[in-house]
């Protein structure tokens, strides 16, 4: 019994044996040579220094709508942000109090018709019966002349004759002189009366307020049911619908910039999509109180801007064309020494740089870089000259 237990032990040990003989050792994965860096070319661009000032929107135009009378709005056709033509009407003002007194001027001018008629006519009446008495003193005079002549009649009745033709005449003179007056007093007094009439229609007409210029509509300071006075503009119109950028920079930046410049304008309370627009004007002159200087930029057509509406606007100086430029991230220091990484093969290259413009995340590279290198972008941190790299594209840099 004890001799087949040792022959089952030896059989399992040489079986053991045997397995283990049959397999090899597999050899221990091995770590990927070179730090891990992540790359790009070195490209050549256009860039710019980017100055950001905050501006506003305003209306390039703006008509100011006062009323020129007084009174409560009875209707209100105009809404903030609405467009409107010229001649629209925008509201109207209850005129009731203007006009009460129209019909009373009416009835005052036809009373003063009737009776400066009456007086013309009773003054031209009387010229018929003067002309006549005229003619009669003109026959009595000739006929006396004519005797006087022949030596008939007497120098005294000859005077007589004629101082009868005088007294007929003047007769005749003031009959026509009244009608004269009456009719001029007649037009007077019905012309105070029309004037006044036509100053009340005038005032009634200005109840009915349109809009001066097709626009915008901006602002509207009243209410229907409320009063409009003329205190101030009732509705405020963007002629044009036209609005614009407004911006306020230091004598600093107005050097660096002029009319036609392209800048890149942000109104967040429209869209988060910035759009280029050109300067259209310079002040030539600064504020007093602020000492800055407004430059004029104009908003696309078809949008509507808010009017007050803030809005980013980012100017660009120092502008570099055909220039060396690569990611501000890119670029090491070492005290006032600037430093950058680029790939040959699978060894890593220190190249000291010079810099100039910084725009929005790259830098201009005036020396040390022409255009076409493999630049580390990330990883050059654990790098040194000569140091094996490789390049993965994806995977965070060691």
């Amino acid at each position: 019994m004890k001799q087949t237990k040792r022959v089952l032990a030896a059989a399992a040990a040489g079986l053991l044996l045997l397995a283990g003989c049959g397999k090899e050792d597999a050899p221990a994965a091995s770590a990927p040579a070179g730090t891990a860096v992540e790359t790009q070319t070195v490209e050549r661009t256009d860039m710019a220094n980017e100055n950001l000032i905050s501006g506003q929107i305003i209306a390039d135009s703006a008509v100011a709508v006062v009323p020129t009378v007084a009174g409560k709005v009875t209707r209100l056709n105009a809404v903030a942000g609405g467009t409107v033509k010229k001649g629209q009407v925008l509201f109207t003002i209850d005129t009731s109090t203007i006009t009460g007194s129209y019909g009373a001027l009416q009835q005052s001018y036809a009373a003063t018709k009737q009776m400066t008629d009456e007086a013309i006519a009773s003054a031209q009446s009387a010229i018929p019966l003067a002309r006549t008495a005229v003619d009669t003193a003109q026959t009595n005079y000739d006929n006396t002349l004519t005797l006087f002549n022949m030596g008939a009649a007497s120098q005294m009745q000859l005077d007589q004759a004629r101082m009868q033709l005088d007294q007929a005449q003047n007769q005749l003179a003031q009959a026509q002189s009244a009608v004269t007056q009456a009719t001029a007093q007649q037009k007077a007094s019905l012309a105070q009366i029309q004037s006044s009439m036509n100053q009340i229609s005038a005032q009634a007409s200005g109840g009915t307020v349109t809009a001066p210029c097709d626009g915008l509509v901006t602002q509207v300071n009243i209410t229907e049911g409320g009063m409009a006075g003329q205190s101030g503009p009732a509705i405020l119109i963007a002629e044009g619908g036209r609005t614009r950028v407004s911006v306020q920079v230091s004598e600093e930046l107005l050097s660096q910039i002029q009319v036609g410049d392209a800048a890149r304008v942000t109104v967040a309370a429209v869209s988060p999509e910035p759009f280029t627009a050109q300067i259209a004007q310079i002040a030539p002159a600064s504020n007093a109180q602020t000492s800055l200087y407004e430059v004029r930029l104009y908003t696309p057509s078809g949008v509507n801007y808010p009017i007050g509406a803030f809005a980013d606007v980012t100017f660009f100086t120092n502008r570099r064309t055909d220039t060396v430029t690569i990611p501000s991230d890119a670029i090491l220091t070492n005290g006032e020494i600037q430093y950058i990484y680029t790939v040959t093969g699978t060894t890593a290259h220190k190249v000291e740089i010079e810099t100039g413009v910084v725009g929005a995340g790259v830098t201009e590279v005036t020396r040390g870089l022409s255009g076409g290198e493999t630049l580390v972008v990330k990883g050059q941190s654990y790098l040194s000259d000569g140091a094996a790299v490789r390049i993965v594209s994806g995977e965070a840099a060691q």
